[in-house]
């Protein structure tokens, strides 16, 4: 199949979440099955490996009455193919996300795409849409580009990663910038709580639409999750999908990670326990291998689950356990954890940044892993932390649902702990069951063997994709 990915970001070349993870994994595992896969994407200012870009071809794209330049470059890595969208106006700037033209700038992010595919001469039987950035390709195909014998019998599917994220703008914009008939909006076919809803005409468009987790995809036909779409989704449901996001297992490695002091995998557990220790002297912990250590790497939203943490703080800090947390986000949360900074020397280490290379180090150093979501789509970093032999703790919402199977003592089967309700109380419970099960070995020893050979690639994902495609 010949496979067409738009998105506004991707590892290793650009990041600010999970999205990067997902676009950078998934198209290499189409590939090992034989698959074409390109991957569109803009050519930020903080955009990695520009030295290994190729300029292709340049052209002009008109949102409205504005006539802008648009240049193509491209590289290859592992058998997939990416192109680079070069605006200096819209994309020369720090960072991704969060200026005042984001819409206009995915707007000609979206034309750009389609427009790629016919300069180029590309062949292809699906185009592949993630979030709100590149949501509205799926109308402008619809209603601009489709008639043309060139982009015939192109099928669309639509991933939602996080339904927060809509893309909503001024009604205005769907005939000043996008070129469509105003009836699209008074219709109703784009908008959504009296403003232009991206997602909303993702959703009603494309063929297909697909969601991160198979929990996730029930979730958000909900009132509670579903952030105002949930009516949306519910009449196209028949063709709404959850499929399980997978981690890059070669990047993920604990026998070959660098950042990590020493590398282990099941047969040389031990080895852990070096890094557990270089970890806590690295981030002003105790250095004592047999204190049970908690990570947590995350941003700091109110998403997370960062509340409840702050909740039970003290109260965690009165058990025998050490915490070390990575992270930045809200300037309010980042207060409020600053204020405690200093009241537990020696057992609690905060870190507000973002450190990629300690973040692996949390993962391949600590015994738990806290992640206790209010909601999450998928999740990464609980598979990550079971890759690394580090056992979650975790809500049951979204993603995290799905990859973490509850411990059994009895059976020893699962693969961490969890809990339903949105609580801190019921969190702190299951910390304690958790850190009753460390004091035993062998159960705890169960527990890493579980969660190291559980098989949370992207293989088993990619053919559900694969099999989703060839229906359509």
């Amino acid at each position: 199949m010949k496979i067409v990915m738009a998105t506004s970001e991707c590892a290793p070349f650009i990041k600010s979440g999970g999205l990067a993870d997902v676009v950078g994994s998934l198209p290499q595992a189409f590939v090992e099955m034989g698959h074409d896969c390109t991957v569109v994407l803009p050519l930020y200012a903080d955009l990695k490996c520009r030295e290994d870009l190729e300029y292709v071809t340049s052209y002009d794209i008109y949102l409205g009455w504005r006539k802008k330049h648009c240049g193509v470059f491209t590289c290859e890595k592992n058998g997939v193919r990416f192109y680079f969208i070069d605006n200096e106006e819209y994309f020369k700037r720090p960072g991704l996300y969060g200026y005042d033209d984001d819409n206009l700038r995915y707007a000609y992010f979206d034309f750009a795409v389609l427009e790629l595919i016919s300069h180029l001469q590309l062949e292809v039987n699906i185009l592949h849409m993630h979030d709100w950035q590149t949501a509205m390709i799926a109308p402008l195909y619809r209603e601009k580009y489709s008639m043309h014998p060139y982009y015939a019998n192109i099928k669309l599917v639509f991933t939602i990663h996080n339904i927060a994220y809509q893309g909503k703008a001024a009604p205005s914009l769907v005939q000043s910038v996008f070129g469509l008939s105003e009836s699209l909006y008074t219709s109703g076919n784009l908008r959504n709580d009296d403003c232009f809803n991206m997602m909303k005409g993702a959703i009603l468009y494309s063929d297909i639409i697909t969601t991160v987790s198979p929990t996730y995809a029930q979730e958000i036909l909900t009132n509670e999750y579903g952030e105002g779409l949930q009516h949306i989704l519910e009449l196209r449901k028949g063709d709404l999908y959850g499929i399980l996001n997978g981690i890059d297992y070669v990047t993920n490695n604990p026998t070959t990670d660098p950042a990590l002091v020493e590398n282990f995998d099941l047969a040389t557990i031990e080895s852990k326990y070096v890094n557990k220790v270089a970890l806590q002297k690295e981030v002003g912990l105790v250095e004592d291998k047999d204190i049970p250590l908690i990570g947590i790497v995350t941003r700091l939203t109110w998403q997370k689950g960062v509340s409840l943490i702050l909740e039970q703080i003290h109260t965690l800090m009165e058990r025998d356990v050490q915490v070390v947390l990575l992270g930045a986000g809200d300037f309010e949360l980042e207060q409020q954890f600053n204020q405690i900074d200093w009241m537990y020397p020696g057992k609690l280490s905060l870190n507000m940044k973002y450190d990629f290379g300690l973040s692996c180090r949390i993962y391949g150093g600590c015994d738990m892993f806290l992640m206790p979501s209010l909601f999450e789509p998928c999740g990464l970093s609980q598979m990550m932390s079971m890759r690394y032999g580090t056992i979650p703790i975790v809500r049951e919402t979204g993603g995290l649902k799905d990859s973490v199977t509850p411990y059994n003592e009895f059976e020893k089967t699962g693969t961490g702990f969890s809990f339903t309700n949105y609580n801190s109380y019921d969190m702190m419970h299951v910390i304690d069951y958790a850190l009753e099960m460390y004091d035993d070995k062998d159960q705890w020893n169960s527990i890493i063997e579980n969660a190291m050979t559980t098989n949370l690639d992207w293989n088993e994902s990619a053919k559900t994709y694969i099999s989703i495609f060839e229906n359509i």
